[in-house]
């Protein structure tokens, strides 16, 4: 059992659980004796799980964090109505072994939990079921008895079995009617030690590597079956040299046959010059939304506390620039609530960032105490004052995220640097500056100030901020409203986002995106209270400033506008944003882009699938 959510009408396929399943049909014994009767990978009622299950001898489940309330009321349930059924958990859901006795103890309809990597472990599991064996032997495993010896890592994961090539995948997607994602293990195991995450440990420090051949024949399958979206589980793509045979692959593979569509890698954390060349292929065979780079945090600080180093300022620069002239569209992964991050520092990391001219995205995640990690350890939450608070999964963009109620995430909402009441602020001050710059609101009122009057956009952005809190306004009644959502989020009384029903329904946005299509019905006031503002602050010619605001409004996507148009400006305000003076003399330009009938397949394809390569950036032509 591997439960995921639906997002976007796509489902996850079992990754985790076929590769367990394929691994231990390689066993003639186990293949002969034991039948997988039910493969459950899709959220649905409980009820609806359970009675699809007759009189099991073993039900297992992959645990996570996304999940484990749901796996718990079903195990809990099963063992209620089969009392001999033996129950395995399994997955970094659960707790480390220092842990798992209070665990079992509170979860006694537990029987087995499977620690660190599962294939063989489950396999032996199996044998030793078969043959009345006890599980003491069998490295990897805790039971409320007994805690074994950790398993030894997987030496050579390309010897494993993979459910996409053995036909465990050809009959699950034969029988289903859902649209289906993938996942893609090029490599597992990562160098660092991050402890904010699970493979930070030193057991998934050494790493072990596919074969291209067995890369490619997975591609293949994903290309066969019309597979439109997937991951690849590599903590460090780019790290190593034959991932540069598999963006060749991957990038003819989608040129030849139009699949998989698209894709998500994690870059290596210290190679985003190395990167550069393989960033362009897949950009080239429209694959990529963009190259990560990871940074988590601009305090020095905080990185300390959590076993991270980030390239230097200057460096980073250097990769902004570099990045910027191969025109690739780039992202900066930062987190919110790490130890030892003030709301101050964490505004100024946003505000170093803007001024050192990085115009694309910046993906900010709410900190996640997993379960494996320093973060559920008594001395490192003690060293930091780190403050930790059950809420439903952080999920976006979820049809039915009412049904996640019961689900539950710990969140990191404060520490001795960051009071709760501080880590609002700082998540309204997320939610400010996402729809403002990184929706691209903003962001070209932003820059031009910046080019034609030398304001530096952490000054813009700095005033503005305190402005909207003061005075009544569109994005004053959004910041209310989004203070007292958050604020209901972090007592568990609602799930994370926000609905805009009148409009896109059920779907629950973040906050930015809500804001961002609410934004469609308050356009002239948005920009009316925005040019008062700039005119209250700023020495601006009257004329330039109104050129600005219109052109604003142009540049970014909207379903409302008919594409495409030409408009008359009376500066060259598309020549000035790539750095040439501005004059005075007229210029007509035509804007194009994609037109949309409805909202919401807009607010998705926009807001949602291409925030993070500018998807709302308005193509213009110069007539």
């Amino acid at each position: 059992m591997e439960l995921s959510d639906t997002f976007g009408g796509q489902v996850k396929l079992p990754y985790s659980t076929g590769l367990i399943w394929s691994h231990c049909l390689l066993n003639k014994e186990i293949k002969d004796n034991f039948r997988l009767s039910g493969w459950f990978y899709k959220r649905e009622e409980d009820s609806k799980i359970i009675k699809q299950i007759k009189n099991p001898d073993i039900v297992a489940f992959s645990n996570f964090v996304w999940n484990t309330k749901i796996n718990h009321r079903v195990a809990k349930t099963i063992k209620e109505l089969y009392p001999n059924c033996l129950i395995i958990f399994g997955g970094l859901g659960n707790p480390n072994k220092k842990n798992v006795k209070a665990y079992l103890k509170q979860h006694d309809y537990i029987d087995l939990i499977v620690n660190g990597e599962g294939e063989i472990t489950f396999e032996h599991i199996l044998s030793s079921y078969l043959h009345g064996r006890s599980y003491e032997e069998i490295s990897g495993l805790s039971s409320k008895n007994f805690i074994t010896k950790d398993r030894d890592r997987i030496k050579d994961i390309d010897t494993m079995p993979s459910p996409y090539l053995d036909g465990l995948f050809d009959k699950l997607v034969m029988k289903s009617e859902d649209t289906f994602e993938g996942v893609i293990e090029s490599t597992r195991g990562c160098p660092y030690q991050c402890t904010f995450c699970e493979i930070g440990d030193l057991y998934f420090q050494k790493m072990s590597m596919q074969s291209n051949e067995k890369v490619f024949r997975e591609l293949d399958w994903l290309s066969k079956n019309k597979i439109d979206f997937f991951y690849n589980a590599d903590s460090n793509f780019g790290l190593l040299k034959n991932h540069g045979e598999i963006v060749d692959y991957m990038s003819q593979l989608k040129m030849d046959t139009g699949y998989p569509a698209n894709m998500m890698v994690d870059w290596a954390k210290s190679k985003a010059d190395k990167v550069v060349d393989l960033a362009q292929k897949l950009t080239d065979a429209n694959l990529l939304k963009g190259i990560t780079i990871a940074l988590q945090s601009m305090n020095v600080d905080a990185l300390k506390a959590i076993k991270r180093k980030n390239v230097d300022n200057n460096k980073l620069q250097d990769f902004i620039n570099l990045y910027k002239d191969k025109n690739l569209k780039s992202y900066i992964e930062l987190i919110l609530g790490l130890p030892k991050e003030s709301t101050q520092s964490f505004k100024d990391g946003i505000y170093k960032i803007l001024d050192m001219g990085f115009t694309d995205y910046v993906n900010i995640n709410a900190m996640t105490a997993l379960p494996n990690t320093p973060f559920f350890d008594e001395s490192y939450i003690k060293e930091y004052g780190i403050k930790i608070v059950e809420t439903t999964p952080a999920f976006f963009h979820h049809e039915n995220a009412e049904d996640l109620i019961d689900e539950k995430e710990m969140m990191v909402v404060g520490s001795e640097t960051m009071s709760i009441d501080d880590y609002i602020e700082a998540s309204l001050f997320k939610w400010y500056i996402s729809f403002c710059e990184y929706l691209g609101t903003t962001n070209i009122v932003a820059n031009l100030l910046n080019k034609i009057y030398d304001i530096k956009k952490s000054d813009f952005y700095d005033r503005y901020y305190n402005y909207i809190k003061a005075n009544d306004s569109f994005l004053n009644d959004e910041y209310k409203i989004t203070k007292k959502s958050l604020q209901k989020i972090l007592k568990k009384e609602q799930c994370w986002g926000r609905k805009v029903e009148d409009k896109t329904y059920d779907i629950h946005w973040e906050f930015q995106e809500a804001t961002a299509i609410n934004l469609l019905e308050n356009k002239k006031s948005f920009y009316d209270n925005l040019k008062e503002f700039i005119s209250n602050n700023y020495k601006v010619d009257t004329n330039v400033l109104n050129n600005i605001i219109e052109f604003q409004i142009y540049k970014v996507s909207s379903p409302d506008i008919t594409y495409p148009f030409t408009k008359k400006f009376d500066y060259n305000l598309e020549q000035v944003l790539s750095g040439k003076q501005l004059k005075n003399g007229g210029h007509e330009y035509m804007f194009s882009h994609k037109n949309f009938d409805d909202v919401t397949t807009w607010a998705k394809e926009i807001l949602w699938w291409g925030r993070k390569n500018k998807s709302y950036e308005v193509t213009i032509v110069d007539l």
